[in-house]
């Protein structure tokens, strides 16, 4: 889902949804390099934490 589909659903601005998207990539260390899939390495960060047990996000 893009951005703007995201900020359209939400009824917020996309610029909401990027700082909220970019401030959740530095919490995941996830560099910006145009070659990286940011968002795949995130939800792959999720998977892992979901498998670990916790239940819950930090």
């Amino acid at each position: 889902m893009s951005n703007k589909a995201i900020a359209a659903r939400l009824y917020v601005t996309e610029r909401t949804v990027e700082a909220h998207v970019t401030q959740t990539f530095l919490k995941l260390d996830l560099v910006d390099d145009p070659a990286s899939h940011r968002r795949v390495h995130a939800v792959l960060a999720y998977l892992r934490h979901q498998s670990a047990g916790s239940g819950e996000i930090e």
